[in-house]
């Protein structure tokens, strides 16, 4: 069985393989040596770590002794092209879920957008080739950018159940123009890369997909762990090319 590790910026999730199918999946709010060690249980074989932001070096040494560890870094390979320009600066998070959309529909056109702390859009072409996307504020981050930078307005908490289109308070101008703003721009960019990119696929991931999936018009698949699924194809790949697989 295989152990995936996404480390987010605000939380990290894990996933236990058995092939390609989650058997469980976990999103962790605290994670430390002794949570790391219970994920890794017993029958746990392989394992692949990504992370925006340091961890401790005590992981790395523990999975090292224990499973055929990958940290997928940019000299991993992946069983996709990438097209990014500036492949060392590529959120690693960010081309696991295009490999893990282009393993879902493959000789398709497909647009990724990960909705967590940033908004992440990320095509893959219909000949498996990762070109690249976009990056936006995601919606905490567009409340606590207006309180930050402002010295009257007040920070205010996502209410996605709020669906006026004129604001009559402050706090109900800020929801509509943080949470409408968003949805907005998600639209505008599904149409226009739906213009460009003939059979777009779109896959919605992070921790505001449900209230997107349910805002957003049109078929629209969610995978919440969509980063895991495409960490687990490439350490399947990448335990194939080392011979490590039964």
């Amino acid at each position: 069985m295989n152990l995936t590790i996404d480390i987010g910026n605000t939380s990290v999730k894990t996933a236990v393989f058995k092939g390609s199918k989650i058997s469980e999946a976990t999103v962790h709010k605290a994670f430390d040596s002794k949570a790391l060690k219970a994920v890794a249980h017993k029958g746990i074989e392989n394992v692949i770590l990504c992370t925006v932001t340091a961890y401790p070096i005590e992981w790395k040494k523990y999975l090292s002794q224990h499973f055929n560890f990958i940290e997928f870094g940019d000299k991993t390979v992946v069983p996709i092209k990438n097209n990014y320009q500036s492949p060392a600066t590529l959120g690693k998070d960010r081309l696991a879920c295009a490999v893990a959309a282009n393993a879902m529909f493959p000789g398709k056109n497909v647009l990724t957008i990960n909705a967590g702390t940033c908004i992440t859009y990320d095509l893959i072409d219909q000949k498996g080739v990762y070109q690249g996307g976009a990056i936006s504020p995601g919606l905490e981050m567009r409340f606590k950018a207006m309180h930050t930078f402002t010295d009257r307005l007040p920070l205010v908490e996502a209410d996605t159940k709020f669906k006026a289109l004129v604001g009559k308070t402050t706090e109900q101008s800020m929801r509509i123009g943080a949470q409408q703003g968003m949805l907005r721009e998600i639209e505008g960019t599904i149409a226009a890369y739906k213009a460009k990119y003939p059979g777009l696929q779109i896959i919605l991931s992070g921790g505001s997909h449900q209230w997107l999936k349910a805002s957003l018009k049109g078929k629209i698949n969610t995978q919440p762990f969509l980063t895991l699924k495409g960490l687990n194809v490439i350490l399947a790949s990448n335990l194939t090319k080392r011979g490590l697989t039964k």
